[in-house]
């Protein structure tokens, strides 16, 4: 049952915006009572919350799988080109990039941003399995850092670096973020 309401959430939330869709918008593209869906997720923040952990973790897994296979910073160049790509691919992402940034960037206190930076351990992990060697808290630093970097140009994608251009893209991370790395 879980999954049938995170499907209908995030149609839900692709189609209104996270702000003006409602529960009772989920519960009926669910196909279930209101008090129901409240069993399961006490509140649309709650359930904003699962849609869009369940979004990074598919996001995450088809970097994981990008990566496989290539040392650590063909890893980084390939993943941040397919990671750019995959942000404007993303309906519910593309949807609130466009219009809700604010909910992604965690203003007012949103526990949403937090996602995003607790992926910082998996990319570790990816890097890790790349053959990375530097130790384990300069990784994660690192991790990190290519997160919010990344996170920034999904947020604002105008500047000097055209990332429509998968060449350009990789490129910039050739040159910038693959040195981070050993």
């Amino acid at each position: 049952m879980t999954s049938e309401i995170l499907d209908a959430a995030q149609r839900v939330f692709e189609q209104y915006g996270a702000r003006r869709a409602n529960v009772e918008d989920v519960a009926r593209a669910a196909g279930i009572s209101r008090s129901t869906l409240y069993r399961a997720y006490p509140n649309k923040e709650a359930l904003l919350d699962a849609v869009l952990a369940r979004q990074l973790g598919d996001f995450l897994t088809q970097l994981d799988a990008h990566a496989s296979g290539l040392p650590p910073q063909e890893a980084v160049v390939e993943c941040f080109v397919k990671g750019m790509a995959l942000t404007r691919e993303i309906p519910l992402l593309a949807r609130m990039v466009e219009s809700e940034p604010e909910i992604i960037i965690g203003v007012g206190g949103s526990s949403h941003s937090a996602l995003v930076l607790g992926a910082a351990d998996q990319v570790a992990q990816t890097l890790r399995r790349s053959g990375a060697s530097m130790p384990d808290d300069e990784l994660h630093v690192v991790a990190e850092l290519m997160l919010r970097l990344a996170y920034t140009y999904m947020l604002n994608p105008h500047g000097a670096l055209d990332l429509t251009d998968p060449a350009a893209v990789r490129d910039y991370a050739r040159r910038y973020l693959a040195p981070l790395v050993s």
